[in-house]
């Protein structure tokens, strides 16, 4: 107990000596804190700091007028992503147009992708224009467009009411007119007298398809439409997706196991199951057997080898579906030329008259017989002059 009060009266006469010392040469000493044991004793300096705050960078320019949104199935889909990637590509060629886009894995993905093109954030200038491609985008597109009625859109492969939405270009085709010269020409080649044909889903849509098929065929041969039922010579399925290789090559094994030798496909990505039955039935098949391609030219999809094609080809034609020249024509009209109808003139349709529409040739896979050739296109010049009136919807139930 001694030695205890002892340490603390050491550590007091210290302190009053120091304290005397200061008075005595004029100085002065305010202490804010006295330990009671000055030999166990630390001392913590704080340093006062400010704030971090963090400056966003400024907005830029927009480098891009134009920005896509593309069908689920990404680029390398062969089909309409491909296409309307050349539309936009043939744009920046001509005129020098940037564009940007981006690649969706699902049709909930589509109003998140189009809604941050429209707020362009950390641009200060909008697009010109955002295109969104496939029909699947109808409701997130109209969203979207109705939240932003100052910037412009346009979608392809849809119709979207230009009165309701005065802001959105629908770039559409007549693809009845397409299919029916693919049609057209599996009716001069059929051996069998039995086709078929392959869509992605039994909807309005496809079943242009479907029709045009059907009637072409059956113009130019007569023995297809020999029997009231119409099904005994057509045969038509639904993979009921459009991704799904496995079902497209399924339905197709089958059509072609009864008799079918000619199989029209329409079905995404989905198709390219019809090109793998082809190949495989047409090993041990006493005739030959045909399939024909969709959207763009697939010809030499089937070769042999379709990264190094060389003749032959079992892909007999393929139904054009030109999404370059729609992406590319309204690409030209509003960021070129600035030219923005309204009303029903925001209806873009491509045919056959303008090109919008038709049928694959490629002589170094393929050459059709020149009459074939030429009985088609007596058939598309009847068609453009409204002399022929194909259906686009099937008709024969």
């Amino acid at each position: 107990m001694s030695s205890g009060y002892n340490r603390s009266l050491v550590g007091v006469s210290v302190i009053i000596v120091i304290g005397i010392l200061l008075v005595g040469t004029g100085m002065f000493l305010f202490l804010i804190e006295m330990p009671t044991d000055p030999g166990n004793t630390t001392t913590t300096t704080t340093t006062p700091t400010s704030p971090t705050t963090t400056t966003p960078p400024p907005p830029a320019h927009n480098p891009y007028q134009v920005a896509i949104v593309f069908a689920t199935g990404d680029l390398g889909d062969k089909s309409i992503n491909d296409a309307c990637y050349s539309g936009a590509a043939h744009a920046f060629s001509d005129f020098n147009v940037n564009f940007t886009y981006t690649e969706p894995t699902s049709v909930s993905e589509y109003e998140t992708y189009l809604r941050g093109f429209a707020t362009h954030t950390g641009y200060l200038e909008p697009y010109d224009l955002i295109i969104g491609v496939g029909f699947d985008q109808e409701v997130a597109l109209q969203t979207v467009a109705n939240e932003f009625p100052g910037q412009k859109f346009a979608i392809v492969d849809v119709f979207i009411d230009p009165i309701v939405y005065p802001n959105v270009a629908s770039l559409l085709f007549d693809e009845h007119e397409g299919s029916a010269l693919v049609g057209a020409i599996a009716g001069l080649t059929t051996t069998t007298n039995k086709i078929g044909f392959i869509g992605g889903m039994d909807i309005p849509l496809t079943n242009k398809f479907t029709a045009g098929y059907v009637f072409g065929a059956g113009y130019t041969n007569p023995n297809l439409n020999g029997t009231a039922n119409i099904w005994a010579n057509f045969t038509i399925a639904y993979t009921n997706d459009w991704f799904d290789t496995t079902a497209g090559k399924t339905l197709a094994d089958g059509m072609y196991d009864a008799g079918a030798d000619i199989i029209f496909a329409a079905a995404g990505r989905s198709s390219l199951g019809i090109f793998d039955s082809v190949k495989d039935k047409n090993i041990t098949s006493s005739v030959p057997l045909w399939c024909i391609g969709n959207d763009v030219p697939q010809m030499y999809i089937g070769t042999a080898n379709p990264d190094n094609p060389v003749a032959p080809t079992l892909c007999l034609t393929s139904m054009l579906k030109r999404f370059d020249v729609a992406v590319y024509t309204i690409i030209e009209e509003w960021v070129v030329d600035g030219t923005w109808n309204t009303g029903y003139n925001l209806l873009h349709v491509f045919g056959l008259a303008n090109n919008g529409v038709g049928y694959e040739v490629n002589t170094d896979l393929l050459t059709l017989d020149p009459a074939i050739v030429a009985e088609v296109e007596a058939f598309k010049a009847l068609i453009i002059a409204g002399t022929v009136v194909v259906p686009d919807a099937i008709y024969w139930i």
